[in-house]
């Protein structure tokens, strides 16, 4: 790639910091939820299941940044998939790891917090459904040892594989290959794979059509008021009645966290229209990326992932240790919790988040391996 291309397919340092103050916003709202500290912060999460479009936002702006990074940096499906495995794989593995051996540890005298504790006695195929991210294929809704928002990571990985198979194969190889991960991976893969398709699309138009500037800033806006206004005026988890609901009839079995997927394909065009605007409106703008502001907000973002898989494994086996309940949070006893929840972000963050170049060169090494042994069996 000349510097000519590169510098068009550049993601502009506007973009790159929105991109991630709403990861920041994302993940401060899933936890929020989970575990919120005050009485009110609960009435309005309940009221809203906001943590659900946390989740919606996440996918989309993960369809975005991939698509981004396929085009502009990876020059092949291997580079595509070493870069996929360093950064999913040894957060993944180590939260479900980690949550194995606090379920093991107190699941059984907090049964308030981590529910039915059978895992115990298949938590060796709940460990390796979990780490290949197959717990939630087809029916299937693992949620490995009480860890709740491992659910999306299932979703997105997938998405990663079914948009690197789109991208790097042509003809009756990609077919052959998306008809198979179809039948492996059923219809709850492919009610949420738009959500994310919805980012990629994103990033694909973002120079595609020249709009005046009055329609980019009512892209722009438009959908943070309609998103405003459902939300303000619809009850919770509304679309399921509609669509979810009768979708799971047909099945014969439930969506799980694809349910309430008719709100999260609205979300999904809202978003991703803003995010589009966004791109085209403030290409230009020049942001310092040295300012106090801008390196907050991307040293936060840098602990999202770490944060957003960990927080519930750690959060529970705190309560469970001292003998606190959930409401305690909402006492005085939230801040305390929260500050050890990101003290202990911060130090699992610092191996497993960020050492990608380390994770990168061993998910090459590993690659490299297989396609060697792939080439002899082809030979033999």
């Amino acid at each position: 790639m000349d510097n000519k291309t590169f510098a068009v397919k550049k993601m502009s340092p506007s973009l790159s910091v929105y991109i991630d103050l709403l990861r920041v916003i994302c993940a401060v709202s899933v936890i929020m939820e989970h575990y919120p500290f005050s009485s009110n912060i609960e009435n309005f999460f309940t009221a809203t299941n906001y943590a659900y479009d946390a989740v919606i936002v996440f996918f989309v702006l993960s369809g975005y940044v991939i698509s981004y990074s396929a085009d502009t940096f990876e020059k092949d499906r291997r580079d595509y998939a070493a870069n996929r495995m360093a950064r999913i794989l040894p957060v993944a593995f180590t939260a479900v790891l980690l949550s194995a051996i606090f379920f093991l540890a107190v699941g059984d005298s907090r049964v308030d917090l981590y529910g039915d504790v059978s895992q115990k006695t298949n938590g060796v195929i709940t460990f390796i459904q979990s780490i290949t991210f197959t717990n939630q294929v087809w029916s299937s809704n693992e949620q490995p040892f009480a860890n709740g928002p491992y659910w999306s990571l299932a979703f997105e990985v997938w998405c990663y594989v079914i948009y690197g198979v789109m991208f790097y194969y042509r003809g009756w190889t990609r077919v052959l290959l998306l008809l198979v991960l179809v039948v492996m991976l059923g219809p709850k893969q492919l009610i949420i794979l738009p959500m994310w398709l919805a980012g990629s699309l994103a990033y694909h138009v973002r120079f595609k059509a020249t709009l005046p500037r009055f329609v980019l800033y009512l892209l722009l806006l438009l959908p943070i008021a309609i998103y405003i206004s459902v939300q303000a005026t619809m009850p919770r988890d509304w679309s399921y009645v509609y669509a979810g609901r009768n979708v799971e009839r047909i099945l014969g079995f439930g969506l799980d966290g694809a349910a309430n997927f008719g709100w999260g394909y609205l979300l999904a065009i809202l978003m991703s229209l803003h995010l589009y605007a966004f791109q085209r409106l403030f290409n230009e703008v020049n942001v310092d990326l040295d300012i106090l502001f801008s390196r907050l907000v991307r040293f936060l973002a840098g602990y999202t992932f770490t944060l957003y898989l960990f927080h519930v494994p750690i959060i529970k086996f705190i309560l469970a240790v001292t003998g606190l309940d959930k409401t305690d949070l909402l006492g005085g006893y939230g801040a305390v919790v929260y500050g050890a929840v990101f003290v202990a972000v911060y130090f699992i963050g610092n191996v497993v988040e960020h050492k990608k170049v380390l994770f990168r060169g061993w998910a090459h090494f590993v690659i490299g391996r297989f396609s060697q042994a792939l080439q002899r069996t082809s030979r033999s």
